[in-house]
């Protein structure tokens, strides 16, 4: 996949990407990993443990870009990942996955549509492939999105792992 992936989204720095894989073959989406260079300047210098923890906190903020690989329907792709999502927020919060499906549009996802989300303590801001902007408050929902990008069951290991080689080599 060749996929631009700026140096800087939303005054955040890029720290690395991979690829989303569904069914051991079909490359659904690219993810790239925004931080906030002075709010992971401690913990860069840490093990990568802690800058996974760290990655793991809403409270770091970042931005998870996501660019499609392919045509979906954003109603294939919200689904999916409420389907994650869900079981990762422990019975708690559930409306705001309701919230979530609103916020993309009806349509399709085309191939190199881009969906942004940046993560802030309890909010996530989402600007969506047409440049809707909504938001999400939720420390839940914030903690299980950052959990299906970085936890250990991440959907793209590579991603998450490039992104912690990425935060220990980033300058101030």
């Amino acid at each position: 996949l060749a996929f631009f992936f700026p140096q800087l989204v939303n005054g955040m720095t890029f720290t690395g990407c991979g690829v989303r894989v569904k069914w051991g073959f079909i490359k659904v989406y690219a993810v790239g990993t925004y931080v906030d260079p002075i709010a992971f300047d401690y913990v860069r210098h840490q093990g990568d443990y802690e800058i996974v923890s760290a990655l793991l906190d809403p409270k770091y903020p970042r931005t998870i870009r996501l660019v499609m690989n392919r045509t979906l329907s954003n109603e294939k792709f919200v689904n999916a990942l409420v389907e994650s999502i869900e079981p990762r927020m422990n019975g708690e919060d559930l409306d705001k996955l309701e919230e979530f499906k609103k916020l993309l549009p009806p349509g399709d996802l085309v191939s190199g549509a881009v969906i942004e989300m940046t993560i802030r303590g309890d909010t996530l801001l989402l600007k969506n492939s047409i440049g809707g902007v909504g938001a999400i408050n939720s420390i839940v929902f914030c903690k299980a999105m950052c959990n299906i990008y970085y936890g250990d069951d991440a959907v793209s290991p590579d991603h998450r792992d490039e992104a912690v080689q990425g935060i220990k080599k980033m300058n101030k």
